[in-house]
């Protein structure tokens, strides 16, 4: 994980601020993504 995050850096070169914003959003849609299989799975 950490050296694709780091190619990435390297190919768009991007600021910080912005690898921030992008692993706080793929995060938060993992988050997602496991809560509405553990509503599927409930129901």
């Amino acid at each position: 994980m950490t050296t694709i995050v780091s190619l990435l850096k390297d190919k768009a070169g991007l600021s910080s601020t912005k690898m921030a914003l992008m692993i706080g959003l793929s995060s938060s849609a993992v988050l997602v993504l496991v809560r509405i299989g553990v509503a599927a799975a409930g129901q």
